[in-house]
């Protein structure tokens, strides 16, 4: 008997390694995923980074104009792909045949990571100011909102499930051989005034803004254009996976304006 139980032992401890693998693979891309993160909002703020939106790597192309702007919305086109056609469930029923269902989620924040990395390097600044608002009572209120609207896409994370989000959860349930349960649709707080709250949040932080470059300012209209696309496909994404619970939803919460009627389903 006791001969059988080390025979088992045996034959599962290269599966426990890989589970360790996984959780280890799943932290650490989650700390590289926040890292990235980070480093995109004082990007875009131009604080205490070497390379911001206002400030570009040694190695950035250099041009200018009109150049400029379609090199600059090539690159932020680059980005968007990446987040939109991985977050697709047609994308992932392929992908998952590659990478492990329990990483797939992390892999993606990798992934996200590199397209920021890109973002970052090859943004070409266009450091015409449009505004200041340096050394007036508007400049640290407007930062303040800045910092408040990632505070609110941070916040909206921890409502739903941040951690299933980042990966953490899938990783984590394939360590201690759980299966994982069906999400449930739930509203909690912000998510019964807007449908996305963490777009709202993104949004504020976009517009917020102490000084406005022209880098800064086509960074925002095109941002803001790649959100409602981005939303567009999420939201039937969802009708799709949820149906009628949704659907209802839909007509009666804002997409990421509170006060703003809702869409309705046609």
């Amino acid at each position: 008997m006791n001969g059988n139980l080390s025979k088992i032992r045996l034959e599962e401890s290269p599966f426990a390694l890989l589970r360790a693998i996984t959780m280890i693979y799943s932290l650490t891309c989650y700390l590289i995923g926040v890292v990235a993160l980070v480093y995109l909002i004082l990007f875009i703020a131009d604080l205490l980074v070497p390379v911001s939106i206002n400030r570009g790597a040694s190695f950035a192309p250099e041009m200018g104009g009109v150049a400029a702007v379609f090199w600059n919305a090539g690159v932020i086109l680059i980005w968007g792909l990446q987040h939109t056609i991985m977050a697709r469930p047609s994308f992932k029923r392929v992908w998952t045949k590659i990478v492990p269902v329990p990483i797939e989620r992390s892999t993606y924040l990798v992934c996200v990571a590199i397209a920021t990395l890109l973002l970052v390097v090859y943004w070409i600044p266009m450091p015409v100011v449009l505004w200041d608002t340096s050394n007036t009572i508007a400049y640290p209120i407007l930062t303040s909102v800045y910092f408040l609207g990632w505070c609110i896409v941070l916040f909206s994370t921890f409502l739903i499930n941040h951690f299933h989000l980042f990966g953490l959860q899938q990783a984590f349930l394939f360590l201690c051989r759980h299966q994982s349960k069906k999400e449930t649709f739930k509203t909690p707080l912000l998510y019964k005034l807007v449908r996305h709250p963490m777009m709202s949040g993104v949004l504020i932080a976009l517009w917020a803004v102490p000084i406005l470059t022209a880098g800064r300012l086509l960074f925002n209209v095109l941002m803001t254009v790649y959100i409602f696309i981005g939303l567009y496909f999420e939201e039937r994404t969802l009708k799709a996976e949820l149906g009628e619970e949704y659907e209802q939803y839909l007509q009666t919460t804002p997409s990421v304006i509170p006060g703003i009627s809702p869409k309705r389903s046609r």
